[in-house]
C-alpha cells in the first residue's frame, strides 16, 4: 500500500543494487514510496513486472552502461524505475543528450519510458529495432535521429513526446507501429522513408500541429485513426501503392481542404474523412463501396465525383455535408438508382444536383 524500506534498521532512500544481482523479481520494490533514487548495475538483464510500480518519490536512476540498459528485459512498463517520471544518470552525469553506442543492435521495450531528463536521442545504424514504449512519455525530448539500420519501430515508441518538432523515418524502416507518435502535439514535420509499407492504427493521432504529410508509394495501408484529429493538416499526398485507408484515418482533419485518392485504393474505411475540411473529393474507379460515415460532417464539401464502379453507399456516408451542391456520377441515371444506399446517406446535405455519365472531359 506504499511505505518505507529499511535495511538493517536504516531507512533506504537511495537504493544501490549490488553487482552480483542479475535479475530483479516481480513486485520487488512495488509501493516503496520512500525511495528517491536507485542504482542499477550492468549485471542486471531483467526486471520483473511492476518491480518499481508505486515508487512515487523515485526521481533519479543511476546506471553505468547504456548498452546494458538497452538490453534489459522489462516485464512491463512499471518495472522500469523511470516509470513515474525521472532523471537518468550515466556514471553520475545527468543524461540529456542520449547517444546510443554502436554496440547496441536493439533498444528494448520501455527502456527509456517516461525519462524526463532526455532532450535529444541519437540512434546509430547498428540498431535494427526500437521496441514498444521505448521513449513513451519523454515529454522533454525535442530531437531524435534514427539510424539507417532500423527496420521496425514498435507500438507507442514515441507516444506523447510532446516537445518533439520533427522526425525523419529512414528508408530502412518497413513498419510504423500503433500509437508510435500518438499525441506528439508539437510535431510539425514528418518524413516517411520509401521503405515503409504500413502505417499502423493511431500512428500520428492528434499530432495537432502537423501541416503536411507525404505517404510514399511503398505504403500499402493507412491504419485506422492514423492521422485522426490532426487539425492543422492541410496537405496530404497519398502514394500510388496504398490500397486501403482505415477507419477514421483522417477524421477531424479540419484544415484538410483537398486530397487525391489514387486508383490503387480499393477501400475507404468508416469515418475516414469525417469532419474534415474537404471542399471536393473524387472517388477512384477502384472503389466499389463508400463506407458508413466516410464523409459525414464535411461541412465545406461542395462537390463529389463518384464512379459507376460504386455499388454501395452506406448509411450516413455524406450526411451533414451542408454545402454539397454537386454529385458527379460516372454512370447513367438508371445505374445511380440501382446503387444500394444506406439509411440517411444524404441527410442534412445541401441542395445538390446530379450530373450523369460524367467522363471528366
Amino acid at each position: 500500500n506504499g511505505g518505507n524500506l529499511y535495511l538493517n534498521g536504516v531507512l533506504v532512500t537511495n537504493l544501490v543494487i549490488p553487482g552480483s544481482v542479475t535479475s530483479i523479481g516481480y513486485y520487488a520494490f512495488n509501493g516503496c514510496s520512500g525511495l528517491t533514487s536507485v542504482t542499477i548495475p550492468g549485471s542486471v538483464t531483467s526486471i520483473g513486472d511492476s518491480a518499481f510500480s508505486g515508487c512515487t518519490s523515485l526521481t533519479s536512476v543511476y546506471i553505468t552502461d547504456i548498452a546494458a540498459w538497452c538490453k534489459i528485459s522489462f516485464g512491463n512498463s512499471s518495472s522500469n524505475p523511470l516509470y513515474n517520471g525521472g532523471n537518468l544518470y550515466l556514471n553520475g552525469v545527468l543524461v540529456t543528450n542520449l547517444v546510443i553506442p554502436d554496440s547496441v543492435t536493439s533498444i528494448g521495450d520501455s527502456a527509456f519510458y517516461n525519462c524526463t531528463s532526455l532532450t535529444s536521442v541519437t540512434i546509430p545504424d547498428s540498431v535494427t529495432s526500437i521496441g514498444e514504449y521505448t521513449f513513451y512519455w519523454c515529454t522533454n525530448l525535442t530531437s531524435i535521429t534514427i539510424g539507417n539500420g532500423v527496420t521496425s519501430i514498435g507500438n507507442s515508441a514515441f507516444y506523447n513526446c510532446s516537445s518533439l518538432t520533427s522526425i525523419t523515418i529512414p528508408d530502412s524502416v518497413t513498419s510504423i507501429g500503433e500509437y508510435t507518435f500518438y499525441w506528439c502535439t508539437n510535431l510539425t514535420s514528418v518524413t516517411i522513408g520509401n521503405g515503409v509499407t504500413s502505417i499502423a492504427d493511431s500512428a500520428f493521432y492528434n499530432c495537432s500541429r502537423l501541416t503536411s504529410i507525404t505517404i510514399p508509394d511503398s505504403v500499402t495501408s493507412i491504419g485506422g485513426s492514423a492521422f485522426d484529429n490532426c487539425t492543422s493538416l492541410k496537405s496530404v499526398t497519398i502514394g500510388n501503392g496504398v490500397t486501403s485507408i482505415g477507419n477514421s484515418a483522417f477524421h477531424w482533419c479540419t484544415s484538410l481542404t483537398s486530397v487525391t485518392i489514387p486508383d490503387s485504393v480499393t477501400s475507404i474505411g468508416e469515418w475516414a474523412f469525417r469532419g474534415s475540411g474537404l471542399k471536393s473529393v473524387t472517388i477512384p474507379y477502384s472503389v466499389t463501396k463508400i463506407e458508413d460515415y466516410a464523409f459525414q460532417s464535411c461541412s465545406s464539401l461542395k462537390s463529389v465525383t463518384i464512379p459507376d464502379s460504386v455499388t454501395n453507399i452506406d448509411p450516413w456516408a455524406f450526411s451533414s455535408c451542408t454545402s454539397l451542391t454537386s454529385i458527379i456520377y460516372g454512370g447513367t441515371k438508371t445505374q445511380w438508382e440501382a446503387i444500394t444506399k444506406g439509411a440517411n446517406w444524404n441527410s442534412f446535405t445541401g441542395n445538390y444536383t446530379i450530373t450523369y455519365n460524367y467522363t471528366g472531359e
